[in-house]
């Protein structure tokens, strides 16, 4: 039958149709869920990304593979520093996790014990390298994971490597790259990412993330081999392995059919609870959690699976995202704190339970239980049934009575406790355990960990002729108190002065500062030397720490004074301090408004510019500083540099060179001999191993070092009765590693 309205209508007709079909599909709800603790729970993709500045991380690729998959994030980079460290920062419940690595300059076996720290739990499924190109460490660290061999009886190895590569790079035509809209998805997750960027690196703007329309990343290499096209990250890879991994190591027959067909049912439960909401969604959620419980109760009882590593510690690990997420969705905080205290009669154990119910219906408690190890008899501590209801909480603490030596055994998870709470008609089990004694989670640290003090007068007698103080960092949970004893060795002719020695670490405090007065005598021999710091906590020493000392000259003259920017690490001001120069640090607001002509020098810190959002506007302020016989000292800084912020030209570029590729153009440069004569070679050996420095383009300087681009490193612009003086060696990390050549050439820098 055909049509019998106009033409123009039907237009209309068709064009209102469209219309009401996009305004229901905009209103509708997303079909892909928030990445929330159920879609981390059945995704088990773990993703590492190396990166060499926050700058240059690519965020809006990885809160795509964060939030669309519920894939964990760990990006990871590396630092120059005395010895090894490794610190973690982590958007909470979120799965993104920043890895840093702090590497002593010139080392070459890190790679191992990195590779061991990091991969200590599991190996990633993805990792991505974001950048073309790599250099120094970092470069070392990517070439092994490319080469790094499958490990047998393993569940996780690495599936795919991936590289960024320019999207103007034409040779990239593979159909196994993967191109993102970057723009399009830094607008989709530009919430998130505003409100959590900030909280890793707070001088990070996240709008710069718009300036790159499209990201590529080629396919470096798969495990195993397969020519088959790679249209996304997760191409191939399944996104929860329950079911392969007993498919995989059990042969057919009834006990590979209980573990694939409960795998199965966990599965389907928690895809029920995400497809579904209100009540029925955390319904299916909880027995989700009951049915995963018991796979994880099958799965270490059963011989057949204990020798598969890291089996058991993975199905925990669900389990324990199941079980968050159960709490969260039901509104309901718990916390079991098992605390050892002493008392007369021996260590005595308490259990606190603390209860919290934030949702819709009252949550009913049961029971409460004690599990001992050595017997299979549970304690019951509580059996009185009690209702909390929303927006209350219950608090109580038990104390548990056991034998001495069973305290002192260590058994894993030997303290067992778990809890019996019913919402609405469910019942649900939730536990807490520990080890017997686990070593607290408590660090020290010298801060900073390098020393350098003046020469002392050589006497003829041993006398003490200089006092200085060392500055050791205790760091602890906020929950964790208790005693503990500090030990301090020290090398010959340096003598430790009163200081405490037992410290009452109390709750509520992360950090406690110990400082250390210490004297050095003419029994002080030349070159480095070693001072050991230890933390012990009843009769165990639960955390060391190694500084570095030495006698260097850094002479400034009492009549200059220093304005300093702080670099990001904090070092420069520490080794200032030690120098014993003039220094106030710098505010924003003083470089605005504040009397520069008050400081003889000021000196930028590398990456200071992130900390001063005014520096790009007070150009014509630092040009009548400078006019007028102010010296600004600028250390390397990072690419990301405002433009026009100097009165001379100054464009950073990052360059990899050895101790041979550097050249002087001006062999007797006065910063180069006054008041300290330095020696090139000296100085240049810590060049001997390939090392990224941060060189600038520089107009009009007196060039003093370059490298083989033409880039300056050390350099001399002069401006009316005052100069800018530029130092794109790597200094501050010279000097922590007390160079001696380079700490004379700071003290001439800041003399000249």
């Amino acid at each position: 039958m055909r049509n019998a309205l106009p033409d123009g209508t039907n237009a209309a007709v068709r064009s209102f149709a469209a219309l009401l079909i996009l305004l229901l599909i905009s209103m509708a709800p997303s079909s892909v869920r928030p990445v929330d603790l159920v879609t981390q729970t059945v995704c088990d993709l773990q993703v590492l990304y190396l990166f060499e500045e926050p700058e240059t991380i690519d965020w809006p690729t990885l809160y795509y593979l964060n939030e669309e998959t519920g894939c964990r994030i760990d990006l990871l980079t590396l630092s120059a520093g005395n010895h090894m460290v490794h610190t973690v920062d982590e958007v909470p419940d979120r799965g993104i996790f920043v890895h840093q690595y702090n590497i002593k300059p010139g080392e070459t076996a890190f790679v191992d014990t990195l590779l061991a720290v990091q991969f200590g739990v599991r190996r990633p499924d993805i990792v991505i390298m974001g950048a073309p190109r790599f250099e120094g460490l970092l470069a070392d660290l990517a070439t092994a994971l490319e080469s790094l061999p499958a490990r047998d009886n393993s569940i996780f190895n690495v599936r795919k490597i991936y590289r960024y590569a320019p999207t103007e790079n034409d040779q990239v035509t593979s159909s196994s790259a993967v191109t993102v809209n970057r723009r399009e998805l830094y607008a989709r997750y530009r919430d998130r990412m505003q409100l959590e960027i900030g909280h890793l690196f707070p001088w990070l703007q996240t709008e710069q993330f718009t300036e790159v329309g499209l990201s590529r990343y080629e396919l470096v290499r798969r495990y195993p081999a397969d020519n088959t096209p790679d249209p996304d990250f997760l191409s191939g890879l399944e996104r929860l392995r329950m079911i392969t991994v007993f498919d995989t190591v059990l042969a057919d027959g009834a006990l590979k059919n209980s573990f694939v067909n409960r795998a199965r049912n966990v599965i389907s439960f928690f895809n029920l609870s995400r497809k579904t909401v209100g009540a029925p969604s955390v319904d299916n959620l909880i027995a989700g959690y009951k049915a995963l419980g018991t796979l994880v109760e099958q799965t270490r009882s059963e011989p057949l699976l204990t020798g598969i590593g890291d089996l058991q510690p993975y199905m925990e690990r669900l389990y324990r995202h199941a079980q968050k997420a159960v709490l969260t969705d039901i509104g309901m905080s718990w916390d079991g704190n098992i605390i050892l205290r002493d008392s007369p009669h021996g260590p005595k154990l308490k259990f606190r339970a603390s209860l919290s119910v934030n949702g819709p219906k009252f949550i009913e408690l049961s029971y409460i239980r004690f599990h001992p190890y050595w017997d299979s008899a549970d304690v019951i501590l509580d059996s009185v049934s009690r209702q909390v209801e929303p927006h209350q909480s219950f608090v109580r603490e038990y104390l548990v009575d056991i034998e001495r030596g069973y305290l002192e055994a260590t058994m894993p998870e030997s303290l067992l406790f778990s809890a019996e709470i019913v919402y609405g008609s469910m019942p649900l089990t939730v536990t807490s355990s520990v080890p017997i004694w686990e070593s607290p989670d408590i660090t020290i640290a010298f801060a900073p960990d390098f020393f350098f003090v003046p020469p002392v007068a050589r006497l003829e007698v041993d006398k003490v002729v200089s006092s200085m103080n060392w500055k050791a960092v205790i760091s602890k949970p906020l929950y964790y108190h208790g005693t503990a004893n500090l030990d301090l060795e020290a090398p010959r002719g340096v003598y430790a002065g009163a200081y405490r020695q037992s410290w009452q670490l109390e709750k509520g405090r992360a950090t406690e500062t110990v400082r250390i007065p210490f004297s050095v005598s003419n029994l002080f021999e030349l070159g480095i030397h070693e001072q050991k710091i230890s933390l012990s906590i009843e009769g165990r020493e639960v955390a060391s720490a190694t500084g570095k000392i030495r006698i260097a000259a850094c002479r400034v003259s009492d009549s200059i004074s220093v304005g300093l920017m702080p670099d990001t690490t904090g070092l420069l001001e520490d080794i200032l301090r030690m120098s014993g120069a003039n220094y106030w640090p710098l505010t924003d607001r003083s470089l605005q408004t504040g009397d520069l002509d008050a400081y003889n020098v000021i000196v930028m810190g590398p990456g200071a510019v992130r900390s001063y959002p005014s520096f790009k506007k007070i150009r014509g302020r630092l040009e009548d500083y400078l006019r007028y016989g102010g010296s600004l000292v600028i250390l390397g800084q990072p690419n990301q540099w405002p433009e026009g912020a100097l009165p001379v030209g100054f464009v950073p570029t990052t360059e990899s060179i050895n101790a041979s590729e550097l050249l002087n153009r001006i062999p007797e440069a006065r910063v180069m001999s006054q008041p300290y004569a330095i020696s090139q070679s000296n100085l240049f050996n810590w060049f001997a191993e390939r090392k990224t420095v941060n060189p600038a383009v520089i107009s009009p300087a007196e060039k003093v070092f370059v490298t083989p681009t033409g880039a300056t490193l050390l350099s001399v612009s002069r401006l009316g009765e005052g100069q800018m003086i530029f130092c794109g060696l790597p200094l501050i990390e010279m000097i922590s590693d007390l160079n001696i050549e380079a700490i004379h050439l700071l003290a001439n820098i800041l003399n000249y």
